[in-house]
């Protein structure tokens, strides 16, 4: 947990002189990418494509899905995950940000095996657009399918805005066992 709260607290001190140079961010997106999933305990790595929206409501909220289909040794992984958030602005373009949402992972391996479990998700973090064209997160999550399993870790990002529409950017997330990075191309409709 202190990693974690380092990480926080250097975001949070990096993003604070450059934020006053930044535009408003953006809770109203579309966001799609390739997913590399690393397994502990397994040589191979799970690998295939995500999807990510968020719509922004009255004002500090938004609601958000997420879809990732991933394979790793002929077993197919899919992800899903639906919600609501909120932000609140600690500075100029630095928010904290929270989401409390449903979460669901099935498992087919073909040949009549599959499992799924259905369960939901927390994560806290912050949230900063940096100079003209850098947005980074950090932040803690929570994800829990019952049945003892739940998992704690952290999200990080960091994206890069063409314009005002188009970003491309990185995001890593490390739960349990699993530690996923993602490349994705996002297209923002605006605050």
């Amino acid at each position: 947990m202190k990693i974690v709260n380092a990480m926080v607290g250097s975001l949070l001190l990096a993003a604070v002189p450059l934020a006053a140079q930044a535009e408003d961010m953006s809770y109203r997106y579309l966001q799609l990418g390739y997913l590399d999933t690393e397994i502990d305990g397994s040589s191979e790595n799970a690998d295939g494509f995500g999807t990510r929206g968020s719509f922004a409501f009255a004002n500090n909220f938004f609601v958000f899905t997420e879809i990732s289909k991933q394979e790793v040794s002929s077993i197919d992984i899919d992800q899903y995950a639906v919600g609501l958030g909120g932000h609140y602005p600690l500075a100029t373009n630095l928010d904290l940000v929270g989401r409390i949402g449903w979460a669901k992972i099935e498992a087919d391996a073909g040949g009549g095996f599959s499992a799924d479990d259905t369960g939901y998700l927390a994560g806290v973090g912050v949230r900063a657009k940096v100079g003209e064209n850098v947005q980074l997160e950090a932040g803690v999550i929570h994800v829990d399918y019952g049945s003892g399993s739940d998992d704690t870790g952290v999200e990080l990002a960091a994206r890069y805005h063409f314009n005002r529409n188009w970003a491309a950017g990185l995001e890593y997330q490390s739960t349990g066992d699993l530690s996923t990075t993602m490349a994705a191309v996002r297209y923002s409709f605006g605050k």
